[in-house]
């Protein structure tokens, strides 16, 4: 048997292997689930955010005086309230008012705040505020990765890997970790896909500025140093043999 040949055996036989070594449990998610037509799960409070830093908002004012209130609305927003990016400082600046500090804070808390400093102006102030824009990262084992942008104040972590393409079949899903932010803490939690306890899990939804990271399984490595070493073996391969067909001339 010519070496050419058996190294193309050696080399067909272990990609088998290699596919072999990932099941389609492995690749399943929640495959722990009961065979059912339905299967009721439990109500998962969405996460109160918290303002940060380089959010944008949206905050619409209202209150008895109507001029006052047209006046402060369309000081900045054109109409629509007054759009703002939180900056470095954590600051927002409003009119009439000046600015305020609200990072850190709920938007109940931010909203109570603003109230109390349009209550000089306004009789009985409502503040409307809103979320314009939600941000996450997906890194790692999926199709496609990168830093996305969504007009949305909720999104849980199987939309977020939707629109990352999905992992990959070398996705670790029983280790999946979210890097997650908040007023400066930091923290790492860890999620497993394949656990059905998933869809009931309080991390389920995302926080802006989440980091969703897919990590890859060891079988990845070896299969991508495999294919490394075949490529070069091959064109060595290849070579030799050219060499020796000029030389046998």
């Amino acid at each position: 048997m010519k070496p050419i040949f058996k190294f193309g055996c050696l080399l067909i036989l272990y990609s088998f292997f290699v596919s072999s070594c990932i099941t389609t449990k492995d690749i399943t998610y929640f495959n722990d689930l009961p065979d059912s037509t339905r299967l009721p799960l439990q109500k998962i409070d969405f996460p109160a955010h918290t303002i940060q830093v380089n959010d944008a908002l949206q905050v619409i004012i209202g209150g008895e005086n109507e001029k006052t209130v047209q006046y402060i609305n369309q000081y900045v927003g054109g109409g629509n309230g007054i759009e703002a990016i939180v900056n470095l400082n954590g600051d927002i600046e409003f009119p009439k008012i000046g600015v305020l500090h609200l990072a850190g804070l709920s938007r109940d808390e931010a909203k109570t705040k603003i109230q109390q400093a349009y209550s000089v102006y306004l009789q009985d102030p409502i503040i409307s505020i809103k979320f314009i824009s939600f941000h996450f990262s997906v890194l790692g084992e999926v199709r496609s990765p990168g830093y996305f942008s969504v007009a949305n104040e909720k999104l849980n972590i199987f939309e977020a890997l939707a629109l990352a393409g999905d992992m990959t079949q070398f996705g670790r899903r029983e280790n999946v970790k979210i890097i997650r932010e908040n007023n400066g803490k930091r923290e790492i939690i860890s999620l497993n896909f394949n656990d059905k306890n998933i869809l009931n899990s309080p991390y389920y939804y995302l926080n802006s500025y989440d980091v969703l990271y897919v990590e890859p399984a060891k079988i990845k490595a070896t299969a991508e140093n495999f294919s490394r070493n075949a490529a070069f073996v091959s064109t060595i391969t290849a070579l030799a043999l050219l060499i020796f067909t000029i030389f046998r001339k």
